[in-house]
């Protein structure tokens, strides 16, 4: 009898076998270079390149791209800096070749660790690249290798990208920290909404016109700094926008977290700053036989928060209405500005004109999407911004509105 349990329980136990074999696949973290960040540039060797392949560690290729990998140190913990007695939390790899794959395989060739990047943050592509090479020809790895996150944050860079990678602090790692500077959007109207890997593919697929947050190296740090316009049918980069355009072109979209607006009193001509509370921006296509255009409705509340008018009381309604009317003045004033940029010079819709007509116009969008982008370029675009002052410091607030200019 009890032969006969302990073989029934030996019976029972076999189908856990399998799940009892651990983690079979697993590799060990010391053995692992962590990704913290990829820059890719047109080829351009570093000096580590040079001297190696002088000294015979030459292979047969052709330098098209540049790819550097930025990965964790030992004495960077958790990976958020941090690097113990100085030593510097992050190591860049650059390898130059005429293909990704083959040149991250190149770099098992200098160093003991396995590239690691299936917690990688941050792509940042050099401006030379992107303006003669499509995007689809060297995003193919990311896409086709499932050891790339899709969630990573995508960037351009004014200059070689993997100078935004290399700053002097010890302790900071850039690929980090760039991704920290995203979570300031509710401080500015010059930060983008974020780009993923994922949503990149979307654009690249629909060959949708886009915009990516430029960055630019300075002698010790880096900073956002406009963006740059991706067309959608040559997938290239064509152009920046500079940090007032890109202000502009958000206010269009309405993906306003926060962010302020600067202007002149016109009677006094002293400088004024009023601060986004609330923002609603709506884009409405207009259809009237083969014309097309689109009326742009702004509407925010927000607070005077810096004023260099003298002479006035802060509370005075006279006074808070004139600001706001002022500002959403300069509001309309900076929009068709960053439009004309846009529809003149670059002909590529960033904003998202083409996706509202495609709602409220289908038939329409049917017979235009296939040249939208130089539609978009000749369709009228009306802005109208209306801005309502409720608050005004720490002596409380009102609610005063206005649309129109004020009466000279």
């Amino acid at each position: 009898m009890k032969r006969r349990n302990l073989t029934v329980g030996i019976l029972a136990l076999l189908p856990m076998l399998p799940v009892l074999t651990g983690c079979w696949s697993q590799r060990e973290i010391d053995d692992l270079s962590l990704v913290a960040g990829i820059a890719l540039d047109k080829a351009h060797k570093t000096k580590a390149e040079t001297t190696l392949n002088k000294n015979g560690a030459e292979r047969k290729k052709e330098d098209l791209i540049s790819i550097t990998y930025q990965v964790l140190t030992s004495g960077s913990g958790s990976g958020q800096g941090g690097g113990s007695h100085g030593q510097k939390s992050f190591e860049n790899f650059t390898e130059t070749g005429d293909l990704l794959l083959e040149s991250t395989r190149e770099i098992s060739l200098r160093t003991e660790r396995q590239i690691f990047a299936q917690h990688f943050k941050t792509l940042v592509i050099g401006e030379e690249l992107l303006r003669t090479t499509p995007f689809r020809n060297f995003m193919d790895l990311m896409y086709r290798e499932s050891e790339f996150r899709p969630s990573a944050l995508v960037f351009v860079s004014r200059g070689l990208a993997r100078e935004t990678l290399e700053l002097s602090e010890a302790k900071e790692i850039p690929a980090f920290r760039i991704l920290k500077m995203v979570d300031n959007q509710y401080k500015s109207t010059r930060i983008l909404p974020s780009v993923t890997l994922t949503k990149l593919l979307s654009y690249l697929q629909s060959k949708s016109s886009f915009l990516l947050q430029a960055i630019v190296k300075g002698e010790k740090e880096i900073k956002f700094a406009g963006a740059g316009i991706v067309q959608g049918q040559s997938g290239k980069l064509v152009g920046f926008l500079d940090e007032d355009e890109l202000s502009s072109i958000t206010l269009i979209t309405g993906k306003v977290r926060g962010g302020v607006v600067k202007f002149t009193d016109e009677q006094t001509g002293q400088k004024n700053l009023y601060e986004i509370l609330s923002y609603k921006s709506d884009i409405v296509p207009r259809v009237e036989g083969d014309n097309l255009s689109f009326e742009v409705r702004i509407e925010s509340r927000g607070r005077l928060s810096e004023s260099w008018v003298t002479g006035e009381k802060s509370f005075n309604d006279r006074f808070l209405k004139r600001q706001g009317q002022y500002a959403a003045k300069q509001v309309e004033r900076d929009i068709r500005q960053a439009l004309e940029k846009i529809q003149k010079q670059y002909k590529a819709d960033v904003i998202g004109f083409g996706k509202e007509l495609r709602i409220h116009e289908p038939k329409v969008w049917d017979k235009v999407k296939s040249q939208w982008d130089q539609k978009f370029s000749q369709a009228e675009v009306r802005v109208q911004a209306k801005m309502i002052v409720t608050e005004y410091g720490a002596s409380g607030s009102k609610v005063i509105e206005h649309q129109n200019p004020p009466d000279p």
